[in-house]
């Protein structure tokens, strides 16, 4: 019947956070799925009858059962749907009631109080946070760079069988979460101010947006600033070429100050990479003379760190004014503060649990050598073809044969290899289900406008760089519009130069548009075929508000940049 129809929403891809649709390995995709079953509730059950659906390297979402949970329907339509519009004009062109189970799936039940047992150990920090801001967090900062120490530490898990190891990583990382909590302060401080304080001011939107740039905490901010500061070294502006940065580096050329600051960078970022959340992806750390050419690539003198916290100032004045005038400063005040000093965290835990991947990862070649040696496998690579029992099993079991193991795991991977655009909403029948844009706010290609959604506001005019398959194709400098069909995580140095962001692809949560809303870039997504329609070297208008993009005839170099509304 209908209602057995299953409909599944594809998480952390093309229109979710991290902002790519290729396969995870088989091993990254088993990490990636059981943190995600251990951290968050509305995840932890698999197959037909759960929550959660991975297959062909995909994790999804089985939105049918979500909606049989205690809050399920809120769930979807405040988290899910708002994550992208195209999302939401799919949902919209569907009746969800066609897609609702008759009864209770057992993978839907309990989940409410899983959620609430854990909502209840997150709430004495959050009412610290209401209280004492970022001191909230000291608990959950001290138990995180414990664990950065052990991942950084080679000598560390190097006796622990791999699962094993994990468990070690994830206990403790589970025991931190909680401390999370205080960051909910600022979630709630936030709310207060759009739909309280200036609930009725449409002026105010972008400034609430730009006050929240380059917080304290935000990992992803502090590397954009660590990179900056490395490209300005000599050492990197007096050197040509990756290959003679790396001569120089293991030859102990460079000065201890250089030095010092680029193992720093190693330590905290160097687990970051293309697809990061896949342990079978290479990091930056594996990649010196990748790093130097991104570091070369960066203007020094004129970027979008530079200038981000006058920005953000510019914007907390703007607001003070507003909330003078609504006889409402002192609220306005104790709510910023807490903001400000919290919500820059929101993207930590992500980024520990890319750094315990990065591990997890080197753990996994150092077994894979020993294999390859005993020829149990034909290259390293391949450990990534095997599970978390795989390949703790093969380490106790010499016999376990591992090359049929490895051709059945991606097998299903390998069938659907070809399908390039993979679908975000999907149901059992296979029928894809997309949002389509009002014919109104289609793009017109031949008047030069494009309409997508705003993402990150503010209006910015310069020259298009078209970028449709990876961030180290081509280079973005200064000023120019970095056009995509979506961003991850490791696209994040090109917003470094980057005048403003144009995306097919990716809502107000995906990576690349948290990032370009952190340096206050202008962003706009959701222009179908944008990297085709754009050309390098067009003039764009971009304007982050509306979410209007314009191809202009009236040439120029020179980017100009409106990162607020005056």
């Amino acid at each position: 019947s209908i209602v057995s129809i299953h409909r599944f929403l594809q998480m952390f891809h093309d229109h979710q956070t991290q902002g790519f649709s290729d396969p995870l390995s088989p091993l990254g995709l088993d990490l990636w799925r059981t943190m995600l079953a251990r951290l968050k509730p509305t995840m932890s059950t698999e197959g037909r009858n759960g929550l959660a659906w991975n297959l062909n390297g995909r994790n999804y979402v089985n939105i049918s059962n979500m909606l049989m949970t205690t809050g399920g329907s809120a769930m979807v339509n405040q988290a899910f749907r708002p994550y992208d519009k195209s999302i939401d004009r799919a949902f919209d062109s569907i009746d969800i009631k066609d897609y609702t189970p008759a009864e209770v799936p057992d993978g839907a039940k309990g989940i409410f109080w899983k959620s609430m047992k854990q909502l209840v150990t997150m709430l004495p920090y959050a009412f610290h946070g209401l209280h004492k801001g970022d001191k909230s967090m000291t608990e959950y900062i001290d138990s995180s760079n414990a664990i950065i120490e052990k991942c950084y530490n080679d000598k560390c898990l190097k006796d622990e069988s791999f699962g094993e190891a994990y468990e070690q990583l994830m206990t403790e990382y589970n025991a931190a979460i909680p401390a999370v909590g205080g960051i909910t302060a600022g979630l709630i401080s936030r709310a207060w101010l759009h739909n309280w304080i200036f609930a009725k001011c449409e002026e105010a939107n972008d400034y609430l947006i730009n006050m929240c740039m380059d917080l304290k905490g935000n990992p992803t901010s502090e590397m954009g600033h660590f990179m900056v500061r490395l490209a300005a070294y000599p050492e990197i502006q007096e050197t040509d070429t990756g290959e003679a940065f790396v001569q120089k580096l293991e030859g102990g050329s460079f000065s201890k100050e250089f030095t010092d600051d680029y193992n720093t960078y190693l330590k905290k970022f160097g687990c970051r990479g293309i697809r990061e959340i896949d342990a079978a992806t290479p990091r930056t750390h594996e990649n010196p003379a990748g790093l130097f050419d991104t570091l070369k690539a960066i203007d020094v003198e004129k970027n979008q760190i530079i200038n981000v916290r006058e920005r953000r100032d510019k914007a907390y004045q703007e607001l003070l004014k507003m909330a003078k005038d609504l006889n409402q400063e002192k609220q306005f005040v104790h709510h910023a503060g807490i903001i400000q000093s919290l919500m820059g965290y929101r993207e930590h835990p992500k980024y520990m649990l890319v750094v315990m991947i990065a591990r997890m990862r080197r753990h996994a070649l150092n077994i894979a050598k020993d294999f390859v040696a005993k020829g149990r496998l034909e290259n390293v690579d391949q450990i990534f073809a095997l599970t978390i029992d795989q390949v703790t099993n093969a380490q106790k079991n010499v016999n376990l044969k591992l090359l049929p193991l490895v051709e059945a795991n991606m097998d299903p991977i390998t069938k659907v290899a070809h399908i390039k655009n993979w679908p975000t909403l999907i149901d059992s029948r296979g029928k894809i289900i997309r949002g389509v844009r009002p014919k109104e706010d289609g793009p017109n290609a031949d008047e030069g406008i494009l309409f997508g959604d705003p993402i990150s506001p503010g209006t910015v005019t310069g020259r298009a760089k078209v970028l449709a398959l990876s961030p180290y194709e081509k280079t973005v400098h200064s000023g120019e519009i970095l056009v995509a069909r979506f961003t991850e995580p490791s696209w994040t140095p090109l917003f470094i130069n980057a005048g403003g962001v144009v995306m097919e692809v990716g809502g107000p949560m995906q990576h690349g548009a948290i990032i370009a809303r952190e340096y206050g870039i202008p962003c706009v997504s959701g222009i179908d075929a944008a990297t085709q329609v754009i050309k390098d070297g067009d003039m764009l208008e971009v304007d982050g508000s509306s979410g209007i993009v314009k191809i202009v005839n009236d040439g120029g170099n020179e980017c100009v940049s409106n990162g607020a509304k005056e």
